[in-house]
């Protein structure tokens, strides 16, 4: 039993005639007792009625004796079926009731969900009630006062204890009992109560041995009713009249009673004071455990890779106990809630590490007043669409587009920017970047993801991109000759029904005209050098791309026949040179100024230098950045067409920041998304990290601290799981415990102190006036009208 409830004013409690009773005293009272602990709502119930029984809502059916019914909701109402013939349908309730009220006319209910019959005596009532939504059976049993009793006693105590000197304690529950639900009732005789702890655990007719469910020990838990019959306990009022005990009791007080009003907020007049309880000696059998890091070394910047995966360290059985993982997921779900009213877009929450446990006592009883939790959390959250986003460094969302090669990453690149199938696509070389860079235009024009392949053969990943991905019939560009992309990978992709379309030239130069003339006209390109080693191009192409720019090959100090050519046909004015005099010789800038072209160069010391030059002459957007590896830039390639589709930079960097770095990252506007090109070899976590106080894009990690009561920390753990609040906390390596004494609310009687009492001598009365202070044990009888 575990709430506490006020009393009512004293009135009659009402005698409630559901069938024959012809005995006397309290046992004329009817208690109304919902059965939810072990049959519950359900759609579905058979009974058997093992003595002769009458349907109330129509008196013409009587049920036989050991014959099964079954029922079940039809159109909203009760239909009772007898085998495969409908007895009585239509009905709103269905009401058993035994002709005679004895103990060999009771009824054995089945719910269906498993196979054990509960034994009920007296009245059931069948009620249509609505669950979770859906319209359930529930039944409900009007039974005997002593006869409930007779299955509540056994049911919140041990009745075996009455064999080894318990016979005592198990009066005291008696009257306990008794005297918790008189109290409960009087005033309010129509009150359903139910047979959970939320009353008292109330365990039905087992307490016979004519019942199927009869233990030889239950003698002891009945012996103990019928020798207490009809006791219950009173007090006197501040006003002098007599005021009726509401009989509280628990487990185990853990050698010290709780007062109602520290544990709750009612006080209670008889009991005044808490007191040390000797005889209760009850402590945990295990601690609770909680380890304080909970995520082990993750990848920060990549939170979807590993958040629906990875478990923080308390939900590791090899590591706590079950009660601690129950405890840790209960806190966790309560600080989610807490999060959610302040921010509901909040979906998810890790605990990152817990920092502290705290707790302040009561003075009086040493009982936990308040416990403080104070975390570490990271956030994952839904954003309008309902994808999810997290809770980043700066408000930057970070995504790393990555495979187990540079062909998957390309794949995995396609994917992120294309969520519709595209009706173009643009392949070029994985081991040698020249033609793809010059191609990046290309697919950015058509709006088509890049591609990379190995020379002799099409990836499987990339194949079964094609295949699943990409429009049927859809146009496929091919960048180089077959010595860059043979004639086998050629016929893979028609094999697949695309249309293939190669650009090839006899020279790198070559092949980036014909690149170029598919673009059509512009009237500025950009030169930069055929050697496949450098990265300047890469860190134009995304502007070149967005702007529709061809990129011309450049190889050697003289500008070829065909490119001048190219320039002509289409009016091309401004050339722009990408790199310095070592990648496009000086020569180059003189022959095409000599020829009327306007040029310009933008250049930088090192690659990472060069990168950030570009960036710095021919700016983009600010909302999106991409970065990528100066020195393993492979992966990058088909970024630069998801770059121009963001309207964003590409910006490579080394494996570490310089100063000169930081300088530059200080001066850019800080990004909503910034997407990382290649796995962590190509760019680690380390420069992620490196990168966070400039560019965002790693998991925030945010304090939070839970406070709760003592009472309030039990309901959210359970009481199963933190038995009672008295207890310590204890730090230990690497971990938090809590561990204590007691079982449950200790107000009241304890169950183990009473049986410790009895085994000492004493009776049930001095046991009882131990735990409630001026009482009285007088019979309900004389306290009806």
């Amino acid at each position: 039993m575990k709430k506490m409830f006020a009393i009512i004013a004293f009135s009659l409690f009402m005698l409630i005639g559901t069938s024959n009773v012809s005995a006397a005293s309290t046992e004329n009272f009817i208690i109304k007792v919902e059965l939810k602990n072990n049959l519950g709502p359900s759609n579905t119930y058979k009974f058997t009625p093992k003595g002769q029984s009458v349907l109330k809502e129509d008196a013409n059916i009587v049920f036989t004796k050991d014959r099964t019914y079954t029922l079940s909701i039809v159109n909203s109402k009760i239909r009772i079926m007898d085998g495969n013939q409908v007895i009585k349908d239509g009905l709103s309730t269905v009401s058993i009731i035994p002709e005679t009220y004895t103990k060999e006319n009771f009824v054995l209910l089945n719910n269906t969900k498993n196979t054990i019959n509960r034994p009920h005596m007296g009245t059931i009532e069948f009620q249509l009630k609505m669950e979770s939504n859906l319209l359930q059976l529930q039944p409900v049993n009007h039974i005997g006062f002593e006869d409930y009793l007779k299955g509540v006693v056994p049911g919140e105590m041990y009745a075996s204890w009455g064999v080894s000197g318990g016979m005592e304690a198990l009066k005291t529950q008696a009257v306990a009992a008794r005297s918790y639900v008189f109290a409960l009732m009087n005033g309010d005789a129509n009150k359903v109560i139910n047979d959970t702890t939320f009353y008292q655990v109330y365990a039905g007719f087992i307490w016979d041995p004519i019942s199927p469910s009869w233990d030889s020990y239950y003698k002891y838990s009945t012996q103990a009713v019928d020798e207490t019959k009809g006791e219950i306990m009173t007090y006197t009022k501040s006003n002098g009249t007599k005021g009726f005990v509401e009989g509280l009791y628990s487990s185990s007080n853990g050698g010290q009673t709780e007062l109602p009003q520290q544990y709750w907020s009612n006080s209670l007049p008889y009991i005044k004071s808490s007191k040390v309880d000797t005889f209760d000696t009850v402590k945990w059998p295990t601690a609770l455990i909680f380890k304080k890091q909970q995520l082990a070394s993750l990848d920060y910047t990549t939170p979807e890779k590993w958040w629906s995966t990875t478990n923080e360290q308390n939900l590791d059985i090899k590591l706590v106990n079950a009660n601690s993982q129950k405890a840790f997921t209960s806190l966790k779900n309560r600080m989610l809630s807490d999060l959610k009213k302040v921010d509901p877009t909040i979906s998810s929450i890790k605990i990152e590490s817990i920092n502290s446990v705290g707790t302040q006592k009561y003075d009086n009883t040493g009982k936990v007043k308040q416990f403080n939790l104070n975390v570490n959390y990271l956030e994952e959250k839904e954003d309008i669409n309902g994808d999810s986003i997290y809770t980043m460094e700066l408000g930057t969302q970070s995504k790393t587009l990555a495979g187990e090669d540079r062909f998957e990453t390309s794949v995995e690149i396609a994917k992120e920017g294309w969520k519709t199938k595209p009706q173009t696509v643009v392949i070029g070389r994985g081991d040698i970047p020249v033609d793809a860079l010059a191609g990046t235009v290309l697919a950015s024009k058509n709006d088509a993801p890049m591609l990379l392949t190995r020379t002799n053969a099409l990836p499987e990943t990339v194949t079964n991109y094609l295949k699943t991905s990409v429009t049927a019939g859809a146009k496929v560009y091919i960048l180089g000759g077959t010595g860059a992309i043979s004639t086998e990978v050629e016929n893979q992709i028609k094999a697949l029904g695309f249309q293939v379309k190669r650009l090839e030239g006899i020279s790198r130069t070559e092949t980036s005209i014909a690149i170029a003339e598919e673009i059509g006209k512009s009237n500025k390109v950009f030169f930069a050098t055929g050697n496949s080693e450098s990265s300047d191009a890469l860190s134009i192409s995304a502007y070149a791309a967005r702007n529709g720019n061809p990129i011309i090959i450049q190889n050697g100090a003289k500008v070829i026949t065909s490119t001048f050519n190219y320039l002509n046909k289409y009016g091309v004015g401004q050339v722009d040179l990408i790199g310095g005099t070592y990648a496009v010789p000086q020569e180059v800038a003189t022959e095409l100024t000599s020829k009327g072209y306007k040029v310009d160069r933008v250049a930088g010391t090192g690659r990472v230098e060069t990168s950030i030059a570009i960036n710095k002459k021919y700016p983009m957007g600010t909302d999106t950045l991409v970065i990528g590896n100066a020195y393993n830039f492979v992966d990058a390639l088909s970024g630069a067409v998801l770059s121009a589709k963001n309207n964003a930079s590409i910006l490579l960097l080394n494996s570490s920041l310089e100063v000169a770095h930081k300088d530059y990252l200080k001066t850019i506007t800080r990004p909503k998304t910034v997407y990382y090109l290649g796995g962590n070899y190509v760019v680690s976590k380390e420069l992620k990290y490196e990168l966070a106080p400039y560019v965002g894009g790693v998991l925030q990690s945010q304090k939070y601290t839970l406070s709760l009561t003592g009472s309030q920390l039990r309901s959210v753990l359970g009481s199963s799981v933190l038995r009672s609040t008295d207890f310590d906390t204890y730090i230990s390596t690497g971990q938090f415990e809590l561990n204590g004494t007691g079982y449950g609310h200790g107000i009241g009687m304890s169950q183990h102190g009473a049986y410790a009492r009895s085994k000492a001598g004493h009776k049930y009365d001095a046991i009882l006036e131990f735990y409630y202070d001026g009482i009285k044990i007088e019979q309900a009888m004389n306290n009806t009208k």
